[in-house]
């Protein structure tokens, strides 16, 4: 690398369609993040920040199903 040059690291997007992520998808980034995790407070951080995630999601897949179903007050309700 020259001086002045500037090293740029990977950028992974990973979007869904009406729908929150899968376990598996989640997952998947996660474990790609925990392989270069270096601390225990580290750790702690990423899994925090993947299970909320997973937790967002079923929320998301759970609202999905009552708005397809007629639920729509009990869908907002959920989202509070």
């Amino acid at each position: 690398m020259m001086s002045g040059d500037t090293a740029l690291g990977q950028v992974f997007v990973q979007t869904t369609s009406n729908r929150g992520y899968t376990p598996e998808e989640i997952a998947e980034r996660a474990t790609a993040r925990i392989l270069r995790v270096q601390t225990k407070e580290e750790l702690n951080r990423v899994l925090t920040k993947y299970l909320h995630e997973a937790q967002e999601s079923e929320r998301m897949n759970v609202r999905r199903l009552l708005i397809e179903n007629g639920f729509n007050d009990a869908a907002k309700r959920l989202g509070d």
